[in-house]
């Protein structure tokens, strides 16, 4: 049975905490069916999160190993040996773990334990791996172009504007280090493949069915908005919802109602006064999502860019919600289409879309029921798994 590091940032793995700790939990469960042996190192970053042993348990049953280590940060050089370090090393000019210790720290564990694979979780622990001259294949799961994100940003200044730049020149040389790169997204598996001139695998998000009960065809759908305002696409999608489509909304179908389900912590004050509508319900982080996800409900997703591998979508198909995006936010997953959801070119059609589906009970329980077919299709560990093992066992 072959071993596999499986280096991941700290915090709460679970399929249902955040899109990230739902990406870890997929992957792990995936790799525990292919019948991998598994340890983790949870690693915990300056200033970040800290190994809390409670925020593992739905995953033990997967690793054979859970251990922490702290990550050792060092002081950036200074005067021109920082400036030789910005053009020629833009790794260890924007990140200060990269250093002896931590190299030591990865190849002794290797060596120890016998590692035949190192799986690396979101960007930093790839830079760390793909910095630190492993002998052993480094796969890193991708997660999401952070330097496009960053442009997305408002009011940039030049300073900003640099340090995006060399994240970018960072998260290219990831790719090209690393053994091999996993994506949730088509697209990103595509640029990837693009950029680094070798293979990478598509391996969507995965997640066990939920059974619902009927719901009441009589009642008027609601829409629904799903995901944390930590997040990007999240809180700029839902802000610009409100912006375009939610007064026109109200005006064509006033007894309208939407619902967000989600953290509030990162929203910005103007956002947060836009949700202040006795037709807006905002419910924070729901742990059981079975109470507040009602089937043939219409669920927005109007972010109007493809970035990441947008986590929620299969939870919206698992649901049986009739998901409504715009085209760039769904791009990552080539599953979705017409047939199965509706897709809009901007947040004026979807504001028509919305509309027409109040009107349609027959297209929104189509719609609903085909969403449902793609998810067991594609959106579950049996589903997944076994190219991952074929994957994987050719590399190592």
């Amino acid at each position: 049975m072959k071993k596999i590091l499986f280096l991941v940032n700290a915090g709460k793995i679970t399929s249902n905490e955040n899109g990230g700790a739902s990406v870890y939990y997929s992957h792990l469960e995936l790799l525990f069916k292919a019948e991998f042996h598994i340890e983790i190192v949870v690693l915990e970053w300056e200033n970040q999160q800290i190994y809390i042993e409670e925020d593992y348990k739905e995953v033990a049953k997967f690793v054979s190993e859970i251990s922490s280590y702290k990550v050792i940060s060092k002081k950036h050089n200074k005067g021109l040996n920082r400036i030789v370090e910005a053009i020629t090393n833009p790794s260890k000019f924007e990140y200060n773990f990269i250093n002896k210790e931590n190299s030591d720290f990865l190849k002794n564990k290797i060596q120890e334990n016998n590692i035949d694979l190192v799986w690396c979780e979101w960007r930093w622990s790839a830079i760390l791996a793909t910095n630190s001259a492993l002998k052993v294949p480094v796969i890193y799961a991708h997660h999401d172009w952070e330097y496009k994100l960053a442009k997305l940003r408002k009011r940039r200044n030049f300073l900003q504007k640099f340090h995006t730049f060399q994240k970018k020149r960072v998260e290219i040389a990831i790719v090209k280090k690393a053994t091999a790169c996993i994506s949730g997204s088509i697209t990103e598996k595509e640029e990837i493949e693009k950029i680094a001139s070798k293979k990478a695998l598509y391996l969507p998000t995965t997640y066990k069915e939920i059974i619902l009960e009927e719901n009441n065809l009589e009642k008027a759908p609601s829409i629904i908005h799903l995901g944390g305002m930590n997040t990007t696409a999240n809180r700029l999608g839902l802000e610009r919802f409100l912006d375009v489509s939610w007064a026109d909304l109200k005006q064509r179908i006033p007894k309208v109602n939407l619902k967000v389900i989600g953290s509030l912590k990162q929203a910005t004050p103007t956002l947060l006064k836009k949700l202040e509508d006795p037709q807006i319900t905002c419910f924070g982080f729901v742990e059981n999502l079975d109470k507040v996800m009602i089937p043939k409900d219409i669920h927005i997703v109007p972010w109007e860019y493809n970035t990441g591998t947008r986590t929620r979508i299969p939870v919206i198909l698992n649901y049986e919600q009739v998901l409504v995006a715009t085209k760039p936010s769904v791009s990552c997953y080539k599953e979705i289409t017409q047939e199965n959801s509706v897709l809009c070119n901007d947040l004026e059609e979807m504001t028509e879309e919305i509309v027409n589906l109040y009107s349609n009970k027959e297209r929104l329980h189509l719609l609903s029921s085909k969403g449902k077919e793609v998810f067991l299709d594609t959106f579950t560990a049996d589903n997944q798994f076994q190219k991952l093992k074929t994957f994987i066992h050719n590399l190592v």
